[in-house]
């Protein structure tokens, strides 16, 4: 069985409860930063799709992948309810093929992915977005490992700072990259206090 299929499996029995394993609500970084527009607009591994139906009520063109056919399922009904359209691809980012200097915008929280994999991978998507286009995004620092509110519990997929810093920020303005201590409620799933990685980069405009 394919590492793929194993996830897959996994997500979708995260999502096949009747309720919003994550809730409806965007994730309060992303709401905080993204400004409405009619661009095009990319949300990697949204689950349920409640990033990318925010999203795509301020006007953006919004696609989603993710591993989970049952998040899809879950994120047209979101979708259905806010009187929105959202494009969810079932798909995998190590083997997915980006399109070059194709997005506005690329949005994501909780996207943690193996090490090797992030250092391949993250970098190949972040060439889709245009010059001008914005990266936010929201993940755990690996101090979170001795907290309870959330996150993997593997030092491997946590983030540190300045080793995602010297991954992805190649090509980009940085408008944010701290490390915040913050106060969750997404859901019973996160909840509490949080150490997280907090990201805001502007793709650089050719000179």
């Amino acid at each position: 069985m394919s590492k793929f299929r194993i996830g897959a499996e996994a997500w979708n029995n995260r999502f096949s409860g009747d309720g919003w394993a994550y809730g409806k609500e965007p994730n309060e970084w992303l709401k905080l930063r993204i400004q409405p527009n009619n661009g095009k607009a990319l949300v990697p591994a949204d689950g349920e799709g409640r990033n990318a139906v925010y999203i795509a009520s301020l006007g953006y063109e919004t696609t989603v992948f993710d591993l989970s056919d049952v998040g899809k399922s879950k994120c047209a009904i979101l979708a259905k309810e806010k009187s929105v359209q959202v494009d969810y691809q079932v798909d995998d980012i190590a083997t997915r093929d980006f399109k070059n200097e194709y997005y506005d915008l690329i949005a994501c929280s909780w996207f943690h992915i193996p090490w090797e994999l992030f250092a391949i991978h993250y970098p190949r998507m972040l060439k889709s977005l245009k010059a001008g286009g914005d990266f936010i995004c929201e993940g755990y620092h690996t101090s979170q490992l001795e907290l309870n509110s959330g996150g993997p519990k593997s030092l491997d997929l946590l983030w540190d700072l300045d080793e995602v810093m010297d991954v992805i920020s190649d090509g980009f303005d940085v408008i944010h990259a701290e490390v915040e201590s913050i106060e969750l409620d997404e859901s019973d799933l996160h909840r509490g206090p949080a150490k997280v990685v907090r990201i805001h980069l502007k793709r650089k405009q050719p000179k």
